[in-house]
């Protein structure tokens, strides 16, 4: 990303932007959409989640996985679920990012639906979920020592 982007992104990333980013992620603009779910990633709030779970079906591959990436650092349960939801239903890359992202979040919850992942059909959803239950079963096992 260009340093002036990387500024003006740090600039907007405040929770006060919220509520003008958010209706950004529907603009017609593929790097407004973009540097919206960026810098809402940056801000952290749960009050960003659902509009960038609908920004994991856009249209632009750039804005999908930035989209995932913001849920990713925003955490907590209904991020987990909206990947849950995206292994499940989600395209391919979607499906492999959001496999990821589950094992990363730590959540106990995803292991059901990282193990049905495993009879997807596509190889990188396979080892995406493979990796992430390995990385939630030495987690838990950390935790229970």
């Amino acid at each position: 990303m260009p340093s002036f982007l990387y500024k003006l992104v740090k600039k907007i990333a405040d929770r006060r932007a919220i509520d003008a980013l958010i209706p950004i992620l529907i603009e017609e603009d593929d790097s407004a959409r973009f540097y919206a779910a960026l810098a809402l990633g940056k801000i952290g709030s749960t009050k960003a989640v659902e509009p960038l779970a609908k920004s994991l079906k856009d249209k632009d591959y750039s804005v999908r996985y930035m989209a995932a990436k913001a849920l990713a650092n925003i955490g907590g349960k209904a991020t987990v679920d909206i990947f849950i939801k995206t292994l499940k239903d989600g395209n391919e890359t979607m499906r492999e990012t959001a496999a990821n992202y589950l094992g990363d979040l730590g959540d106990i919850s995803a292991v059901s639906a990282l193990v049905s992942s495993q009879s997807d059909d596509n190889e990188s959803v396979k080892e995406a979920s493979t990796k992430s239950l390995e990385k939630l079963t030495y987690n838990k096992k950390i935790k229970d020592k």
